[in-house]
């Protein structure tokens, strides 16, 4: 993100502000008058701009059919060679240690317990999750998913908020833009912190550091919660779904049994749904939080920018003829 252009006039006119990034453009226009001057913030408004350049549409749908073939020839090598290999060296022993070992209620304690601790640790859930999947299925599989991922994020929280606060604050002055995507998440209500929580859970920010590093920021624990629940959602059923694929073609391979034409058609079609599902999120998870990232980074400006017209209104005599602009990159 780059803000290329802040220009402030003070006068006769309204005061406005351009700040153009990636993708959207926002306008800032002052609505108080000149006797007024500075009487509050929220006198400014933010208002979207055109942009003139903008990606060609058929480019755009180029790149995106490029991507997609590109992920189906990796799922073609991945179903001939790469399932088969899965299939023999660690699903069907993995499924047969764990009858031999665990009755469902206990491995259901051993899934929740490993979804509540690893994240602590910085590992993921991931394996514990899948696994959920292909023995329990959705409906059971996700009750047990969401008790397990809710422990997992609760913990690594409050570890954070009451031990590591200030290491976690000293750790994100090394990374700006992990701490301005933060600093995004904290500003608003809590509707707003829901939803920027929920979006950054889709991102591709890393799941066990966001654990922590989000305790660098003012936003309470319901919010970041009911966020965390929400944006987990989407990763939780495409991994019991991946889970239950895994399982269904273990079964058919240990069974020597062949898939009917329906059964075929069913799990390409469940493959591509959950596919789409997940680039879709994260693309919209990225885009929304590069839009909240840019309307933040303008309404700093603004507030720069008025603290700058105040400062110079009280040392000139004629502010109608002020004018201050500014370039940034």
């Amino acid at each position: 993100m780059s803000i290329d252009t802040v220009a402030l006039i003070v006068g006769g006119a309204p005061e406005k502000a351009e700040v153009q990034g990636e993708g959207t453009a926002y306008q800032i226009v002052d609505n108080s008058n000149d006797d007024n001057l500075g009487d509050d913030l929220e006198e400014f408004e933010l208002l979207p701009l055109p942009i003139s350049q903008r990606p060609h549409p058929l480019w755009q749908w180029l790149k995106l059919t490029i991507i997609v073939l590109i992920l189906l020839a990796l799922a073609v090598v991945m179903f001939h060679w790469g399932v088969p290999f899965l299939l023999d060296k660690v699903i069907i022993p993995l499924l047969v240690w764990e009858s031999k070992e665990f009755t469902r209620p206990v491995l259901a304690v051993v899934l929740v317990f490993s979804m509540a601790i690893f994240p602590i640790f910085l590992f993921p859930s991931g394996p514990s999750m899948w696994l959920t999947g292909m023995v329990f299925g959705y409906g059971l599989g996700f009750l047990i998913i969401l008790v397990g991922t809710t422990i997992g994020q609760t913990i690594p929280y409050w570890i954070g908020r009451w031990v590591l606060h200030n290491r976690i604050q000293t750790w994100l002055q090394k990374y700006p833009k992990k701490a301005a995507v933060l600093q995004v998440a904290e500003q608003g209500g809590w509707v707003h912190q829901v939803r920027t929580i929920a979006l950054l859970r889709v991102s591709p920010f890393p799941y066990p550091l966001f654990n922590y590093a989000v305790t660098a920021t003012k936003i309470k624990y319901a919010p970041y919660i009911g966020g965390s629940i929400l944006g987990m959602i989407p990763e939780a059923f495409i991994t019991i779904y991946s889970g239950k694929l895994l399982s269904t073609l273990a079964e058919a391979q240990n069974h020597k049994r062949a898939f009917t034409p329906v059964e075929i058609a069913y799990n390409v079609v469940g493959a591509c749904v959950a596919l789409t599902i997940a680039i879709t999120a994260t693309l919209y998870g990225r885009r929304s939080l590069q839009e909240l990232e840019l309307k933040e980074a303008a309404e700093r400006e603004a507030k720069s920018q008025l603290s700058q017209s105040m400062e110079m209104s009280s040392l000139n005599s004629r502010p109608e003829h002020l004018s201050i602009k500014r370039t940034c990159s």
